[in-house]
């Protein structure tokens, strides 16, 4: 899991430096935009591949028991988080309101994936984005804010729910061949039968 975790470590410290926002300043008025923005986006693509291919070849080892309800949560965030993650790149209310929604998302987005994984490898990923997150949400106190959004005609909201719900739909039912594992394992056949809520 070495590969794992130098990928997170590249990809969330990269993310993370803009909280710091003296020294990222600094490094800016040193190196130029241009410049800062070519290096962060190499480092962070770089994590990124780490990121996958390190998942993708992690042993299986135990880690937790998650609940047995686990998956069903995930089914019932996902369609939020996604929402939330494209509401990010969309002038909506569901943006005015929430100000932060890409970190709102990636938030919800692990939670989910905890709830209903509970291996090593995956607690490692999804715990890290989640601390990450919640690190992120907090830090916003302290720093400047963006202007919000001015009033949103409610359209923008439902294109954003119907793009959300959309790439939410193509990513569950591609999830065994992007990534190797079913998230509707009752309905692909590596399971007989939806999860018990009585385990």
């Amino acid at each position: 899991m070495g590969f794992l975790a130098l990928g997170l470590l590249l990809f969330i410290g990269a993310h993370a430096f803009p909280m710091m926002s003296v020294q990222r300043d600094r490094l800016v008025a040193r190196v130029g935009e241009g410049p800062y923005k070519a290096v962060f986006s190499l480092v962070a693509l770089t994590g990124l591949g780490l990121i996958i291919y390190g998942k993708a070849t992690a042993p299986f080892l135990p880690g937790y028991t998650h609940p047995a309800w686990g998956q069903y949560a995930a089914l019932g965030l996902m369609p939020l988080a996604f929402i939330l993650i494209t509401a990010a790149y969309v002038p909506s209310t569901i943006k005015r309101r929430t100000v932060h929604p890409m970190t709102l998302g990636i938030l919800v987005w692990a939670v989910a994936h905890l709830l209903c994984n509970g291996d090593r490898a995956s607690a490692i990923l999804f715990g890290s984005f989640a601390i990450y997150a919640a690190i992120n949400l907090f830090s916003q106190v302290g720093r400047p804010q963006p202007a919000r959004l001015s009033p949103q005609p409610w359209t923008k909201d439902a294109i954003v729910v119907a793009i959300g719900l959309v790439m939410m739909l193509v990513f569950t039912g591609a999830h065994h061949i992007l990534f190797g594992v079913s998230a509707l394992p009752w309905l692909f056949g590596t399971e007989a039968a939806l999860p018990s809520l009585s385990q």
